[in-house]
């Protein structure tokens, strides 16, 4: 018997030829992309029920986040990256130094180019640290999102949902910041007290000497896209302009560049986008929304609950249109941002990028575990201070 012709199955054309199926690497691929099939899954059975509309898609958002890892992988293959990881090894070897110094960066970058691109930024470079000093960086990665999604509140372009409310509801830019202060507060003292609990271990060495710029062209020519991104980011520059220029920069410099983007997690920030446009075209739901949302303090809890479902850009979209009390609601999204892997979409950039290297096991087990943890207590906190206040 031929044992190789029973392990696969086989599919027979008219011609009765046996046509071997790659159904083990179907498998292995489906898996590895899951969770866009499953949000794929969900925005078509949702589309039965309300159509969502292509304007509903946040083209600006896309096309930041398409450009942002040409230039990363750019940056990564002039050993950029490399130079500025050498440089932090040497600066800060023990864990608690280089979880500060990760946080704090993290965060000064998401206050003001969104936490997104905060996270495209600085997470590549944290892999590279990683396998120079041979150490698996699941905790140092948890916590650069946990500090770009507290941190990018705290300004009105730090994330996409501030922006939105910022602009919709109007509000003066000195009340944002006086509304928003104690959170980021609270924030930065809960992530200054993980990064001591946890953060432990030897300390990172590496016996690289820094590198070698390679590809000068390519580092100036993504040097010069990255600026106009975050000119772009700033709405200093149209974001359009910033795309065109950085396709032909990558066209004629580094045409290879387009094979390493990651197209599902560009294709699940759009399902997103559209799955939130059919939700909110159900009457039903939009008629629970205005039973829900009434009493002092009740935004903040709903809002923080359904950005675990839909995340929370999508989810301050929704709920801007049941509430004129935007501080709860500010509040509510903010918070809502930890949890859930979907809770906010710049978790997962952070996922994808480190599920790339490492098997995501425990990477999903402690960040569940911390977000969640940061998510009682802060929503807590903030249902407090809108009682009281």
């Amino acid at each position: 018997m031929n044992s190789a012709s029973s392990s696969e199955p086989k599919v027979y054309p008219a011609g009765g030829t046996a046509i071997r199926l790659p159904v083990s690497r179907a498998l292995v691929f489906i898996r590895k992309e899951s969770f866009f099939f499953i949000v794929l899954a969900v925005t078509v059975i949702l589309s039965f029920f309300s159509m969502p509309h292509v304007s509903a898609i946040h083209w600006n958002v896309i096309a930041t986040l398409f450009a942002l890892m040409l230039v990363c992988s750019a940056f990564t293959e002039c050993r950029l990256l490399d130079w500025i990881a050498v440089r932090a090894l040497g600066t800060f070897q023990t864990p608690r130094k280089l979880g500060l110094a990760m946080i704090a960066a993290t965060g000064a970058l998401a206050m003001v180019v969104t936490n997104d691109v905060a996270l495209l930024t600085v997470v590549p470079l944290t892999l590279i640290m990683a396998k120079m000093s041979g150490k698996d960086p699941f905790l140092l990665i948890i916590l650069e999102t946990l500090s770009a999604n507290l941190f990018s509140a705290l300004t009105p372009f730090g994330n996409p949902q501030n922006l939105y409310l910022y602009d919709y509801y109007g509000i003066p830019a000195g009340e944002f910041f006086r509304m928003m202060l104690p959170f980021g507060l609270a924030g930065a003292a809960l992530l200054v007290a993980v990064n001591g609990l946890f953060n432990k271990g030897d300390v990172y060495k590496t016996k690289q000497k820094k590198p070698d710029f390679q590809n000068g062209k390519l580092l100036f020519g993504a040097t010069a896209a990255f600026l106009l991104i975050i000119l772009s980011v700033l709405r200093v520059a149209d974001y359009r302009i910033a795309l065109a220029a950085t396709l032909l920069i990558f066209f004629v410099l580094a045409r290879r560049m387009f094979i390493k983007v990651d197209y599902f997690l560009l294709g699940t920030f759009i399902l997103f986008f559209l799955f939130t446009d059919s939700l909110i075209g159900i009457e039903a739901v939009r008629d629970g929304f205005v039973r829900f949302l009434a009493g002092n303090g009740t935004v903040v809890l709903v809002a923080a609950g359904v950005s675990q479902l839909i995340s929370n850009v999508p989810a301050a979209v929704l709920l801007s249109g049941f509430t004129g009390d935007y501080r709860e609601l500010l509040y509510g999204v903010s918070v809502g941002g930890l949890g859930t892997l979907v809770a906010s979409l710049a978790s997962l950039i952070s996922y994808k990028l480190y599920a790339r290297e490492y098997a995501p096991g425990i990477y999903f087990r402690r960040f569940t575990l911390l977000n969640a943890s940061l998510l009682i207590v802060l929503a807590a906190g903030c249902w407090l201070l809108v009682r009281m206040t």
